[in-house]
């Protein structure tokens, strides 16, 4: 059995390291866009598909407006 070489050590903690930034980076422009009131899904896929970072700028660009919660005002009875 051949002992593992730096380069094939290195080569697979890059990949890793890779791809647990993009799953990172699509998660939270899943919930990003789904705090902005669009299925995550819409945004998400098309990102992955335009390569992550540069899909994620293009969000960040086009994205909407963050729209706030409505607060609730309990009318006081007497």
């Amino acid at each position: 059995m051949e002992s593992l070489s730096i380069a094939s050590i290195l080569f697979f903690l890059t990949f890793a390291l890779y791809s647990l930034l993009v799953v990172f980076i699509l998660t939270w422009v899943y919930h990003d866009a789904e705090s902005r009131g669009i299925m995550g899904w819409v945004v998400v896929i098309p990102t992955f598909m335009t390569g992550t970072i540069f899909g994620t700028v293009l969000w960040l660009v086009f994205r909407p407006s963050l729209k706030p919660d409505p607060v609730l005002v309990r009318s006081r009875e007497r």
